[in-house]
């Protein structure tokens, strides 16, 4: 059997997400820790996305980046040095490309993504310790609608102890609607009652194996996408209770 204890690092509207069963808002699991968030708002038509992990990061310890874009167009990105792409995924409006990095020593705490034509544009990053930092990445998945619910889909992850990291962003486009977020869960980090909004979850799972689905569970009638990445851990492990 795989259990999951849920915390949360972020992402989108104004639903209650349905996650797996046996949540808690602890590691008992050995997995990877988070350390800190941080986010930059929307920039419109820009050619450019700045964001910085701040003053904690140590040499060793891994950066996940969740950079937005917005529009009908979808233009090339250009990554800073260092950092490597998880996935890639986008509707006519609304694009979500993650990514990571191994932080090194003297590593500078801002990375900026450049765009080769203006787009609206907002991120986050999320700091990790404990983390297979050479091949932080396990197993991805991805989804895109233009209604429904929105979900992330479940991944087969192949080593016990993953930190499943669940994203979702929106064009929704009425704000001021608070959303309800699941139980058992703490909010880390989220962009909501704006016009464009996201969070990022985060499930430990305790053996490998399929993940669930993580199904939003109000239908809307705007663009989402949705991702689950698997995160290794390192070798700072703990026993399951």
């Amino acid at each position: 059997m795989i259990r999951y204890a849920l915390v949360v690092v972020a992402v989108v509207f104004v639903v209650g997400c349905n996650s797996s069963p046996s949540q808690t808002a602890e590691d008992t699991v050995g997995g990877a820790n988070v350390v800190s968030t941080a986010k930059t708002p929307m920039a419109t038509a820009t050619t450019s996305l700045s964001l910085d992990w701040g003053p904690k990061a140590q040499a060793g310890q891994v950066a996940i980046a969740d950079v937005l874009s917005y529009g009908g167009s979808k233009p090339t990105i250009a990554a800073p040095a260092g950092w490597q792409l998880i996935r890639d995924d986008s509707t006519p409006t609304t694009r979500q490309s993650l990514y990571w990095h191994a932080i090194q020593a003297n590593d500078p705490s801002n990375a900026t993504w450049a765009f080769n034509e203006p787009v609206d544009a907002q991120g986050a990053i999320v700091l990790l310790d404990n983390v297979a930092s050479a091949a932080p990445v396990d197993m991805t998945s991805g989804s895109t609608g233009n209604d429904g619910k929105p979900t992330a889909k479940s991944v087969a992850t192949t080593a016990d102890g993953d930190l499943i990291l669940v994203a979702y962003a929106t064009d929704f486009s009425g704000p001021g609607l608070g959303p309800t977020m699941p139980t058992n869960v703490n909010s880390v980090v989220n962009q909501d009652a704006t016009s464009h909004e996201y969070w990022i979850l985060a499930n430990y799972q305790s053996e490998n194996g399929n993940t669930e689905d993580a199904t939003c569970s109000t239908p809307q009638l705007f663009n989402w996408v949705g991702a689950q990445v698997a995160i290794k851990r390192g070798s700072a492990t703990t026993t399951p209770e």
